[in-house]
């Protein structure tokens, strides 16, 4: 974190005595750690300097979107450097990593520094590892997706199988079912034959002579 530490060639000349204290004040606070105070007294300052010390307090607080639009409203050409090595910070706190080198490398495009390559080159390993760490992901939810497809067909064709076992059986059974008719049919003919056969009454007719009288003829059942 780069701070910015007021001396009296960073003030406007027309700065009065309450422009003085206010900087004192606000980098006794930023010294001593107290960052809600020094975020107070820095507001007081109307300079990009104050608002690039403003937007560190609030770092220091952990209040990473706030610091980062106080970073983002600093237009001193002289502070730039600091700028987007600070906001390069603030994006890597808040996890944007592609945010970070982007911050970083124009940082760099500035001046070369250590704290910076540094920064740099460890988000660029993250970026790698968490891409890495993301395609075995999906490599594992695609071959998990592939195996639920998977097994999803074979429930599928279980299913199918089950039902033609089913539709068989059922034909089967029909056709069973038929042919135990067909036997009962069969049988029950071949009883009603029987039967028939058995109460059949027939009529013997007797063989007579052709001269048998008339009362003999009215005697033939």
């Amino acid at each position: 974190m780069k701070f910015i530490f007021f001396v009296l060639l960073s003030m406007n000349v027309e700065a009065g005595l309450l422009d003085f204290l206010h900087i004192e004040q606000a980098n006794n606070a930023y010294q001593k750690q107290d960052y809600k105070v020094a975020t107070e007294k820095f507001a007081d300052i109307n300079n990009d300097a104050a608002q690039l010390n403003q937007a560190n307090s609030l770092y220091k607080q952990g209040l990473y979107e706030k610091a980062l639009e106080k970073y983002q409203s600093v237009k001193q050409k002289d502070l730039d450097f600091n700028r987007l090595y600070n906001t390069g910070n603030t994006y890597a706190k808040l996890k944007k990593i592609d945010e970070a080198i982007d911050s970083y490398t124009e940082a760099l495009k500035l001046k070369q520094d250590k704290d910076a390559l540094f920064n740099l080159k460890m988000l660029k390993q993250q970026k790698a590892k968490r891409k890495k760490n993301e395609q075995a992901k999906n490599s594992k939810d695609n071959k998990k997706q592939k195996k639920g497809k998977e097994q999803e067909k074979q429930q599928q064709n279980s299913k199918k199988n089950s039902k033609k076992r089913k539709d068989k059986d059922k034909k089967d059974s029909k056709k069973e079912q038929r042919q135990q008719e067909k036997k009962l049919d069969a049988i029950k003919q071949q009883r009603w034959e029987k039967s028939l056969n058995k109460d059949l009454r027939t009529l013997l007719i007797p063989l007579n002579k052709q001269n048998n009288n008339d009362d003999d003829k009215k005697n033939l059942w």
